[in-house]
C-alpha cells in the first residue's frame, strides 16, 4: 500500500476502533440496569462500526489491490485473510479461556480451528478473513464493476436483497460468516458487501463532497428511523435486516467527511491514524485485555465516562505492547 495510504482513511478506521473498544467497555463492564444510558452508546456503535471497517476495507483493497495486476494482489490478499484467521482464532480462544472459563485443550481448540465454534465478540474477525478470500476470488468482476460505477451502484442496491435470505435454514456454523444465521451471533459479508462496493467507488472516483452521496446516505438512514419508530424497536442485526444495513449510511458519510477534516491537524488526527494504521493489532491486544479483566473474580463497573477512561488506557496499553512487538518485528529483519 505504499504511496497509495491515504491518511485520512486510517484515521476514519481510528474513530472506528475508539468506538468498537468503548463498546466492548460498556457491554461488559457497564450494567445497563445501573447505567441505562449505556445501551443507547452501545446500540449506535454497533449500528455503524462494523459497516464502517467493510466501507473502509473495500476503500483500502482498491488501492491496495485493485490497482494492481491479480498476479500481484492475490498473494498479499490470501496473506491478509490468513492473519485475519489468526486473530480470530487468538480472539476466540481468549475468550472461550478468560469468559467461559474453559482449559486449553483439543475439546476447546479443536471447534474453533474448525469453524464449528464461532466465539463471541470475535466473529467480526472471521468475517473479515471470508471478505477477503471473496474480494480475490471476485477480483476480476469487482474491477470491472468498478469502472462502470452505475451498474456497480445497482449491484449495491441488488445485494440488499440478500438480506431476505431465508437465515432459519442455515445452520452450518462455516457458512454463517458468509450468509448468516439464527443460530448465534454473525456478521454475513454477503448482506454487508454493499458497503464493500461502496469504498471501492470512493476510493476509485476520488469521493469527498458530493450532495448526491449525502442525499442518498440520508434517505437510507431514515428508512432505518421510520422502520424503528413504526416498530418502537431496532430493526434487527443478527441476522441482519435491510433497515440495520442502510441504517448507518449518513453517520459513516459524516464520520468519513469528519476524517478528512481531522486529516488538516496533525496533532487531532496522529493517534486516530496511528490506531487506523494497526487496526487488527488493537483489536485483538483490547480483546484479550477486555476478556482477562472480566474474568477477575471482583466485577467492575464503569459508568460512561469511567468506561471511556477505561477504554483510553486500553488503547494505550495495546499501543504500547503493538509498538514494542513491532520493534522487535522490525530489529530482528534488520539483523537477518
Amino acid at each position: 500500500m505504499s504511496g497509495q495510504r491515504e491518511n485520512a482513511i486510517d484515521i476514519f478506521k481510528g474513530l472506528l476502533v475508539l468506538g468498537m473498544v468503548y463498546c466492548h467497555s460498556l457491554q461488559f463492564f457497564s450494567d445497563p440496569l445501573v447505567y441505562p444510558n449505556g445501551q443507547y452508546w452501545i446500540e449506535a456503535i454497533n449500528l455503524w462500526t462494523f459497516s464502517g471497517f467493510v466501507f473502509s476495507f473495500g476503500y483500502v483493497s482498491e488501492l491496495a489491490y485493485y490497482s494492481k495486476p491479480f498476479k500481484q494482489a492475490a498473494p498479499r490478499m490470501a496473506l491478509a485473510a490468513l492473519k485475519t484467521l489468526i486473530a480470530f482464532y487468538i480472539s476466540g480462544l481468549a475468550y472461550r479461556l478468560f469468559v467461559d472459563g474453559r482449559e486449553i485443550g483439543v475439546a476447546t481448540i479443536k471447534p474453533i480451528l474448525l469453524l464449528q465454534d464461532i466465539p463471541g465478540w470475535s466473529e467480526f474477525l472471521i468475517s473479515f478473513s471470508y471478505l477477503t478470500l471473496a474480494g480475490m476470488l471476485l477480483f476480476v468482476p469487482l474491477r470491472w464493476l468498478a469502472e462502470r460505477r452505475w451498474i456497480a451502484l445497482a449491484v449495491v442496491v441488488l445485494l440488499l436483497a440478500t438480506t431476505w435470505l431465508p437465515y432459519g435454514t442455515i445452520h452450518m456454523s462455516q457458512w454463517a460468516p458468509l450468509l448468516g444465521t439464527r443460530d448465534f451471533a454473525s456478521f454475513p459479508i454477503l448482506q454487508y458487501f454493499p458497503y464493500y462496493l461502496v469504498g471501492k467507488l470512493f476510493a476509485k472516483y476520488r469521493v469527498v463532497w458530493n450532495w448526491k452521496v449525502l442525499a442518498a446516505a440520508g434517505v437510507a438512514t431514515a428508512m432505518f428511523v421510520w422502520k424503528w419508530l413504526a416498530a418502537s424497536a431496532l430493526p434487527e442485526r443478527f441476522p441482519p435486516s435491510v433497515w440495520w444495513i442502510v441504517g448507518p449510511a449518513l453517520l459513516l458519510y459524516g464520520y468519513y467527511s469528519v476524517a478528512r477534516w481531522m486529516e488538516r491537524y496533525a496533532v487531532l488526527s496522529l493517534p486516530f491514524a496511528a490506531m487506523g494504521r494497526n487496526v487488527l493489532w488493537f483489536l485483538i491486544m483490547s480483546n484479550i485485555l477486555i476478556f482477562a479483566l472480566s474474568s477477575t473474580q471482583d466485577a467492575i463497573m464503569l459508568g460512561l465516562f469511567a468506561s471511556l477512561l477505561m477504554t483510553v488506557a486500553l488503547l494505550l496499553v495495546s499501543g504500547f505492547a503493538i509498538w514494542i512487538i513491532t520493534k522487535k518485528r522490525s530489529a530482528s529483519i534488520s539483523i537477518q
